[in-house]
């Protein structure tokens, strides 16, 4: 089973980047307790996804906007979100490098702009699920080569009010979502968490 909590930042307060390091690592503990894991500890190497120390659970995390969700799992999982809007789309569009996309996806973005972000939060969820980062060269995959390829791995879309987001994950898994709210004790404990896992 996958878990995906998700949270609107904006209801936490302001607080900038300390407010998003502390929001993601409290929702990281409310999403891991729901799947029954008490604490856990999250290892950050450079060139690196972030793991954790527990072994068997896997995490994933994505924030865009006032926007964090958090996918845990017993095996690997990766989500990306995107806040969609048009400016949001536009500028994303403008930014992506040449050779993002196929040549198969660039014909079907261009003739359906909405088709963008969908694209482009399954590509940010293989790379992350893979481990590659950029180096993975997102021009020359799609969702259906990925499946193909690899009738073991799984996208599946996962719904969160004013966004596109995308969870890659083994296939079969179940993916159970909810919207929650963190209390101030969760973010302060969350943010001292993180201050602890970033100073080792």
């Amino acid at each position: 089973m996958i878990v995906v909590h998700w949270i609107d930042r904006a209801d936490c307060g302001t607080g900038g980047w300390q407010l998003r390091r502390a929001a993601g690592r409290a929702l990281l503990s409310d999403t891991a307790a729901a799947l029954g894991v008490a604490s856990l500890r999250v290892l950050r190497r450079p060139g690196r996804r972030p793991e954790v120390e527990t072994p068997g659970i896997w995490f994933s995390m994505s924030h865009t906007g006032d926007l964090t969700v958090c996918a845990v799992a017993t095996s690997n999982v990766a989500i990306d979100v995107e806040h969609k809007s048009e400016p949001r789309e536009r500028r994303l569009a403008g930014a992506v490098p040449p050779g993002f996309f196929t040549a198969e996806e660039q014909t079907m973005i261009a003739r359906d702009p909405s088709r963008l972000l969908p694209v482009f939060t399954a590509k940010e969820a293989w790379a992350k699920y893979r481990g590659l980062g950029l180096s993975l060269g997102f021009g020359s995959f799609d969702e259906a080569s990925v499946v193909a390829d690899d009738p073991e791995v799984q996208f599946t879309r996962v719904f969160i009010d004013g966004a596109v987001c995308t969870a890659c994950h083994q296939a079969g898994d179940d993916v159970v979502v909810s919207r929650r709210s963190l209390s101030p004790q969760q973010l302060e404990a969350g943010a001292a968490i993180d201050r602890s896992e970033r100073a080792r």
